[in-house]
């Protein structure tokens, strides 16, 4: 078993291996707050993963919540995804990992994979035009190309600043 520089069990499910912390058969060894719910990101692609995010401040200050990401592997379009999530911080977990751990919610911005398989609540983010739009004829007519600024989602639902992501997070999941 690799080790860090703590001792403890190494942290990230690079290649497939099981992450054993924070989640894992026996995390609860290494555990310094307990009863925390799970909010699991689930990345198709890297235009996905930019969307998601867009949602990870809301979780900044939240010591309740552990959030965990992984990447569903069912993209032609998957190259940079590894690095990018591993950039956050936010554990990840391998694909096979992250369907058989139970989460409080699972939020995700593209239908690619099998989401039916996660165990829990998930919830969809768009992110332009996709799987989750209904695409109409287009217009030729005298069009200027948009830049698409998105706004963090608690803006957008006129939720901003502290109160507003506490708010959001009393939303998901029935608590302030």
């Amino acid at each position: 078993m690799k080790r860090g520089a703590g001792g403890g069990p190494v942290i990230g499910g690079v290649g497939g291996r099981h992450i054993r912390v924070p989640v894992g058969v026996d995390a609860h060894r290494w555990a310094t707050r307990g009863g925390c719910r799970r909010v699991l990101l689930v990345v198709h692609n890297v235009t996905s993963a930019t969307r998601l995010l867009d949602v990870l401040p809301l979780f900044d200050d939240d010591l309740g919540v552990q959030l965990l990401a992984t990447h569903t592997g069912s993209s032609a379009f998957d190259g940079g995804v590894e690095a990018l999530l591993t950039e956050t911080g936010v554990p990840v977990l391998p694909w096979e990992q992250a369907l058989s751990t139970p989460v409080d919610l699972a939020i995700t911005a593209s239908l690619g994979g099998q989401l039916h398989r996660i165990s829990g609540p998930l919830t969809l983010l768009s992110h332009g035009v996709g799987y989750n739009k209904t695409l109409s004829t287009p217009d030729t007519g005298h069009r200027t190309p948009d830049t698409g600024h998105r706004t963090p989602l608690a803006r957008a639902l006129g939720l901003a600043g502290a109160v507003g992501a506490a708010t959001l997070r009393g939303l998901i999941f029935g608590f302030a």
